[in-house]
């Protein structure tokens, strides 16, 4: 059977069709492409904040500002994306953008941190924990282990400190002498089903504390490391002999007390 020459209408729905598809081609490349996200950061008085943290946690990116408040990130992909900026003594912030080709310079504005105003006394251990906790927001950028954040803290309004560890690979949980839930990494050891990690608080090492002793509250992050190639040499000299993965905690900062 012969083929039926197409018509003029035929003819110019086949273009539109193939139109349409060049577009969407067209627009799908320019969403995949690289570009560099450009901007500053200012306080609430329009003066720049230096070494402010800004990073895009779901690509692993991190940069800070230089002395004019300014940011530079590479490889970013056109599209939406949450970027947050952090800095000690102001409120951090997240934002949720569309990155696209052409666009104007960031301008993010972050409000100094209640906590943290004149007149308010800060001991020098005090300002260390809340420094600590800047390396620990930035570490859970880099994403080398298993990060919980305040915010995932939050989104539980009971529990316990084991339930946020629930779905963090290759943990198990034992039910302990005290009454609580032990977190155990599995071993390569004949002699041994499960190890005991070591557990630091806000910088200092726990040895035989169980992560349910800590109470859920006043806890403002977690890092956990599965073994010793991922963990941060901080948490790993001293302790070359532990294999069973570490389990890092930081505790909310302390109120500051005014004068």
């Amino acid at each position: 059977m012969a083929a039926r020459p197409l018509t003029l209408s035929g003819t110019l729905a086949v273009v539109a069709g193939l139109l349409v598809i060049a577009s969407g081609s067209a627009r799908a490349q320019a969403q995949a492409q690289d570009m560099t996200l450009r901007g500053v950061v200012l306080d609430t008085a329009g003066d720049p904040i230096r070494n402010a943290d800004v990073s895009v946690v779901a690509l692993k990116l991190l940069t800070r500002t230089d002395d004019s408040g300014r940011f530079v990130l590479a490889e970013v992909k056109t599209g939406p994306l949450q970027l947050s900026a952090r800095r000690l003594g102001y409120e951090p912030r997240k934002l949720d953008i569309i990155v696209a080709i052409g666009d104007e310079p960031l301008r993010i504005t972050l409000r100094p941190s209640v906590a943290l105003l004149e007149g308010v006394n800060v001991t020098a251990g005090e300002m260390r924990r809340r420094e600590q906790i800047e390396e620990f927001y930035r570490r859970s950028t880099r994403g080398l282990g298993t990060y919980i954040t305040r915010e995932q803290v939050e989104q539980r309004v009971s529990g316990f400190p084991s339930d946020l560890l629930r779905t963090v690979p290759g943990i198990r949980f034992v039910r302990t002498a005290r009454g609580g839930r032990g977190a155990r990494f599995p071993t390569t050891s004949l002699s041994r089903r499960d190890c005991l990690p070591m557990i630091w608080i806000d910088g200092q090492k726990a040895p035989g504390l169980e992560i349910d002793e800590v109470t859920l509250t006043d806890i403002e992050g977690i890092e956990i490391y599965n073994g010793p190639s991922t963990t941060p040499l901080q948490f790993s000299q001293a302790q070359s002999s532990n294999n069973c993965g570490t389990i890092v905690i930081w505790s909310r900062p302390p109120t500051p007390r005014r004068p």
